[in-house]
C-alpha cells in the first residue's frame, strides 16, 4: 500500500511540474525568443509531443486572433491531478 501511496505522490508532484513546464512553453511561444536556446529546445521538447497530439484529437479552440487551445492541456492536467489526489485521499483513508 505504501509504494502505490508514494508512486501517486511522485505522479501528482511530476504533473504539477509538468503544468509549470507548460505555462513556460505557453509563455514562451507569446515572447519573442530564441528558439535555438537550449532552455527553450528542451521546453519544447517536453511539451509538443503531448500537446500537438492534443491538437490532433481536439479542433482548434480560436476567439478572433487568439488562440484558446493551451487551456485543453491545462485543463486536462488539472483533471489528471484532481482524480490522483482523490485517490491518494480514498487510500490514505481521509474520506
Amino acid at each position: 500500500m505504501q509504494f502505490w501511496i508514494l508512486f501517486l505522490q511522485f505522479l501528482a508532484f511530476a504533473l504539477q511540474c509538468y503544468s509549470w513546464i507548460f505555462i513556460a512553453y505557453i509563455l514562451l511561444r507569446w515572447f519573442p525568443v530564441n528558439r535555438e536556446n537550449p532552455i527553450v529546445r528542451f521546453i519544447s521538447g517536453l511539451v509538443e509531443p503531448v500537446y500537438m497530439g492534443i491538437l490532433k484529437i481536439l479542433p482548434p479552440l480560436r476567439i478572433g486572433m487568439f488562440d484558446l487551445s493551451p487551456f485543453y492541456m491545462l485543463i486536462i492536467l488539472n483533471v489528471l491531478s484532481f482524480v490522483i489526489e482523490r485517490i491518494l485521499v480514498s487510500i490514505a483513508g481521509g474520506g
